[in-house]
């Protein structure tokens, strides 16, 4: 007989633990393989746009995803292979040869962990339909491109599984270097006591190392920039490892540090319960360690969505017309005439239609980099950039808003919440050039507010700001400008109708296809910008990435028009994409919490069977034993949940105000979602605690 067959025939006889290891391979597996295939699908790339921020944090969260999936089956692996030194052992002691046994268990190893790659493969593909079938009907109104599965996705979960595989074969090696029988057969016992013995001292620091890894790490750079204009760079993202080490050192003292204090009979008590944890201690600390850890990515991630949903929303409702657009006089952009005409023949109804010219004029402006040393430069150029201008009279007969501007000033259109920045100020600006070449000064005279007509990506500031001008100096600086320095700025409404995303959708194909070759530029493309920066190649600049037959899909483009209804319409499409990545890293975050917090408590149950048999021959009774494990069983969930949860409200919390120091009122929304998830999340672990409570209690006859 074979050892082969021993081993499977072991297998039927202890399916729990297969069905246990088995579980986590397959769910780590089923997790990346179908996150692979919602990202590489052709719905969720058509989605994303080149080279944007969406798709860069696509790519890093499946690192995340990657990483989390690997720890937890590296967990599991370490854990079955403890589970199997047992067997190992015993057949070493026989007298099997090392040699045949390390064979018979890499055949097993990689046997059972490609039949879990399979299958978590084929769980991943139907997840990812499911998944994508209803992202189809949640875009159907703005997208057309069908789910589907593309052969990188197959590729990159074929590798991962490979990469799972060779884990699995470098672990079983390690394990199969322990040479004597021994400790090869009590390898499922093993202790890991806690060894250090600290005071009251080591929490306190702790905590400060904990809230001073958090500030430090974001608020740093911040303070450092703002006072001695210095950029410190990324490294200041090392600090958040002191929050690492702090969280440790909170969760060793409350492990090994017991003390008798005002009420020493509750020490005595608990005597044999802090005599177990501490002789389980490093374990114990570890994975509580791991679980805060993964708590906190967990919240963090869920946190991400609403965050980004909210400030859209926000901006969305701060513009004040449904339309606004602009174009440069060289375009043969549709006219008044046409647009009407659009409307009508799609049954919509136009209402409040303005406007008025503005013009390209070059200005200079303020540039603030960081050097080699981190220090903030500003370096003021004459020819920085061509400032949109509109003259007072102009900009009152297209917002309504009249502005007494004296000659020699000018307002900066702004937001109502604008704030200025480390690297933006409101008067950058201070001076204009006529067509002629004549140099006029101006001064900053305060912001005047008007989202509908504040550019991006800057948010109005730097190269995108937008000028209102007194009436006399728009003439004079104006005056013998060439077609393509002039434009028209254009806003409107229309009244609610089931068919204005039909109207919006076609008169955004119109502006894209009658665009003229001067518009034709990506959004940070500056003309002015070759005059002070010799390393700059415009040509990497023009050519913007903008599909005129997919509206709702981001765009990277200077003119891009802001029509509300497509907004909308990119803001469900976006969303959806990003509540498909960051709410499957919180997925994977939670799984791996609930499942080694449940592994944790089965070897709770299993390293400590003796004990509770000998306090049991000792007299305890069964009401003490149950106490006991409840004890045991509740470090693992009770500390860790209630840590991760403070250090993720109050991470978030902390990047709210610090974005500018105010809560606004979609941030205070934020933080009642923030509040409802970590609720959640406290009641998903308090569901495991549960469960975990009441399977060891099975397996120690105390039901």
């Amino acid at each position: 007989m074979t050892l082969s067959v021993l081993w499977s025939r072991l297998r039927k006889r202890n399916k729990k633990d297969y069905r246990q290891f088995q579980f986590c391979v397959v769910f780590a597996m089923m997790l990346v393989s179908s996150y692979l295939m919602m990202m590489y699908s052709p719905l969720a790339q058509r989605a994303m746009p080149e080279g944007g921020d969406t798709g860069k944090m696509a790519y890093l969260n499946l690192g995340i995803a990657v990483t989390g999936c690997t720890m937890f089956v590296w967990y599991a692996i370490r854990r079955f292979l403890r589970y199997k030194s047992r067997e190992i052992g015993i057949f070493m002691a026989l007298g099997a040869e090392k040699g045949m046994l390390s064979g018979a268990l890499f055949t097993e190893m990689s046997r059972m962990i490609s039949v879990y790659v399979l299958e978590g493969i084929l769980c991943g593909g139907v997840a990812a339909l499911i998944v994508g079938k209803m992202m189809e009907m949640i875009t159907e109104g703005v997208n057309d491109v069908p789910f589907g599965f593309s052969i990188i996705s197959i590729v990159g979960s074929v590798v991962y599984g490979l990469l799972l595989l060779l884990l699995a074969i470098v672990l079983t090696r390690q394990a199969m270097k322990r040479t004597n029988i021994m400790d090869v057969i009590n390898e499922q016992r093993k202790q890991e006591p806690m060894r250090k013995s600290v005071t009251k001292s080591y929490l306190v620091s702790g905590l400060i190392l904990t809230f001073a890894g958090i500030f430090l790490g974001y608020f740093l750079s911040i303070i450092v920039a703002q006072a001695a204009g210095k950029v410190l760079g990324g490294w200041t993202n090392g600090f958040y490892l002191l929050t690492i080490i702090g969280l440790y050192r909170i969760l060793v003292y409350s492990v090994s540090c017991h003390q008798r204090g005002r009420n020493p009979q509750k020490y005595y008590n608990n005597l044999l319960n802090y005599g177990m944890l501490k002789f389980q201690g490093s374990s114990i600390v570890k994975n509580m360690l791991v679980i805060t850890l993964l708590i906190v990515g967990g919240l963090y991630s869920i946190s991400y969505v609403p965050s980004m949903t909210g400030s859209q929303a926000a901006t969305e409702a701060a513009y004040q017309d449904d339309y606004s657009y602009r174009y440069l006089n060289d375009a043969k952009e549709p006219a008044k005439d046409e647009i009407y005409e659009l409307a009508k023949k799609h049954n919509v109804e136009v209402e409040n239609y303005r406007e008025t010219e503005y013009a390209s004029i070059v200005g200079n402006g303020v540039e603030r980099n960081a050097d080699d040393d981190g220090n903030i430069t500003e370096d003021v150029y004459e020819t920085y950039s061509e400032y949109d201008c509109i003259s007072a009279s102009n900009y009152e007969k297209l917002t309504g808003n009249k502005l007494d501007i004296p000659q020699g000033g000018y307002y900066l259109i702004q937001s109502k919440n604008s704030v200025e920045s480390t690297w933006f100020s409101f008067d950058d600006m201070s001076a204009l050039y006529a067509a002629d070449g004549e140099k006029m000064e101006l001064s900053y005279k305060g912001n005047t507010e008007y989202t509908s007509l504040i550019l991006t990506p800057n948010n109005g500031l730097g190269k995108d700001a937008r000028v209102v001008l007194n009436d006399k100096d728009y003439l004079k600086l104006s005056k013998g400008l060439p077609t393509e320095k002039m434009g028209t700025q254009v806003l409107f409404d229309t009244k609610d109708s089931k068919n204005e995303i039909a109207f919006a959708t076609e008169l955004y194909k119109e502006f894209v296809l009658r665009m003229s070759e001067n518009m034709d530029v990506m959004e940070y493309y500056n003309s002015q910008q070759k005059t002070w920066d010799k390393e700059i190649n415009e040509e990497d600049m023009i050519g913007a990435i903008v599909d005129p037959e997919m509206p709702a899909k981001s765009t990277d483009w200077l003119y891009k028009p802001l029509l509300t209804p497509l907004l909308d319409q990119q803001t469900i499409l976006g969303n959806a994409v990003r509540f498909m990545m960051f709410i499957y890293v919180s997925v994977i975050c939670f799984a791996a919490v609930g499942i080694i917090g449940y592994t944790r408590s089965q070897d709770v149950g299993g390293s400590n069977a003796q004990i509770f048999e000998d306090i049991k021959k000792l007299g305890a009774d069964k009401s003490y034993r149950r106490w006991l494990l409840k004890k045991q069983i509740s470090k693992v969930y009770v500390l860790s949940t209630i840590i991760g949860i403070v250090v993720a409200m109050g991470y978030q919390y902390m990047i709210l105000w610090g974005n500018d120091k105010v809560f606004l009122d979609y941030e205070r929304k934020i933080m009642v979602i923030a509040l409802v998830t970590s609720v959640l999340a406290a009641i998903y672990q308090y569901m495991m605690y549960r469960k975990s409570l009441k399977t060891v209690r099975s397996t120690l006859g105390l039901d």
